[in-house]
């Protein structure tokens, strides 16, 4: 049964308190400074480390690598499962200061929670939809954790299309090993030891994560943590992560195309992504009198998401600047299409992607819930346009921001994000 409801956001529960707590425990522990020395060494001595400004990047990546393995391990309680919100800022909440866990180019508009089970056990979730429901919510089984030798395979699926709500938001699922032959609210976990749930919200400052708690039903719960094997499990995973990410992901195919170029979108599912959803991304290198503006059409789906990370598999900050706009927040021109302008420096433009100052970084790019058989033939171009152009170069009909109106962007985004982390 759900605990009771709080005023806090849905994300703030007992069992996230709990695990974060054993996380922080986990992440001071001796075998994580000596897994994260390994991973410094990889990074540094990787060819992107010779770009300008890696070197605080750099650093800031390996920490969050492994405090998202110190809370997946501190959660591998299959027995006593919990949800837990990871893939995530730094936040302040019921009395802990909590690390980043971010990592593999997350995409801000989602909530992250994992939780592990077993195929052999089954389970409940419980939920409830509260306040503006996301535009998306679905539940990945997964046969093991992202990036553990694998991106995120899914063999399990189930979206809010396949779930039955009552009036009042709540829902329950059936989670076990068999196979679901077209039931309804219910997720087969043949195979699977990790669930990836997201909440994909548009508009920040209206959508929110739903509830979610999470039981074993078939027997008592027990866990078992042992933090001397969680730290020794938390060690691994984040090495084997970022070094999985950084090889497949950074390299193989955010970086397989020349610089400042995009190629159209392709299906995510066979890449390990959403399996409603088609997406692209490529690198970028500007000079301090450039930018690259990306011209996309939404092609009619339910969502488009843009952002940009740093070459290490970190999103630039999205909490206060505009690292990342969707198809909500940003501004759609006459012709249907968006356009977003990259660069280090402010442009002066609404749909500014704010990478911190930055000239180097990657770009990913997300349609989802496209109409059947859509044709993504044309629908993304990406031109590098000399700043001092960038006037004639844009739609007549594109706003620009002065100073005051970037300070009021600024703090409209942090207030609406600050919704689900507090």
């Amino acid at each position: 049964m759900m605990p009771a409801e709080t005023a806090q956001s849905s994300l703030a529960t007992a069992e996230q308190k709990l695990v974060e707590e054993r996380a922080i425990s986990v992440f001071s522990r001796p075998e994580i400074a000596a897994a994260k020395r390994e991973t410094l060494a990889l990074f540094q001595a990787d060819r992107n480390a010779l770009l300008l400004g890696q070197e605080a990047l750099i650093a800031n990546s390996v920490e969050e690598h492994f405090f998202h393995a110190a809370m997946i391990a501190s959660n591998e309680t299959p027995r006593a499962p919990r949800i837990i919100w990871s893939l995530a800022l730094d936040h302040q909440w019921m009395g802990l200061d909590v690390p980043g866990s971010r990592f593999g180019q997350e995409n801000p508009d989602n909530a992250y929670r994992l939780a592990s089970i077993d195929s052999q056990y089954s389970y409940r979730i419980s939920g409830r939809f509260v306040a503006e429901p996301p535009q998306q919510f679905s539940i990945c089984a997964l046969p093991g954790q992202i990036g553990d030798d694998m991106i995120a395979e899914v063999i399990g699926f189930i979206g809010r299309a396949n779930i039955d709500v009552a009036d009042d938001g709540r829902f329950e699922i059936v989670l076990d090993g068999s196979t679901t032959e077209g039931r309804r609210n219910h997720l087969s976990l043949a195979g699977a030891k990790t669930l990836l749930i997201r909440d994909t919200m548009g508009d920040w400052s209206r959508e929110m994560p739903c509830e979610l708690y999470i039981e074993r039903t078939d027997g008592p719960q027990e866990d078992d943590f042992d933090i001397d094997r969680v730290a020794e499990r938390a060690a691994y995973l984040g090495k084997t992560i970022a070094a999985f990410f950084l090889k497949n992901i950074q390299h193989d195919m955010f970086e397989a195309d020349p610089v400042n170029v995009v190629p159209e979108p392709v299906p995510s599912g066979a890449r390990g992504g959403l399996v409603t959803q088609c997406a692209t991304g490529g690198h970028y290198r500007l000079g301090s009198d450039e930018a690259l503006v990306i011209d996309a059409d939404p092609l009619d789906a339910g969502y488009l998401g843009i952002q940009i990370v740093d070459m290490w598999l970190i999103s630039f900050d999205y909490r206060d600047h505009t690292s990342c706009l969707n198809d909500t927040q940003a501004d759609r021109d006459q012709d249907g299409r968006i356009r977003w302008v990259i660069s280090a420096s402010d442009p002066g433009v609404h749909n500014w992607l704010d990478g911190s100052g930055s000239p180097v970084g990657t770009i990913v790019i997300r349609w989802q819930e496209l109409p059947p058989g859509v044709d993504l033939k044309g629908s993304l171009k990406a031109e590098v346009v000399k700043l001092g152009d960038l006037a004639d170069y844009l739609p007549p009909e594109t706003r620009f921001l002065d100073a005051q109106g970037r300070a009021a962007q600024r703090a409209e985004r942090r207030r609406d994000y600050m919704r689900r982390a507090q």
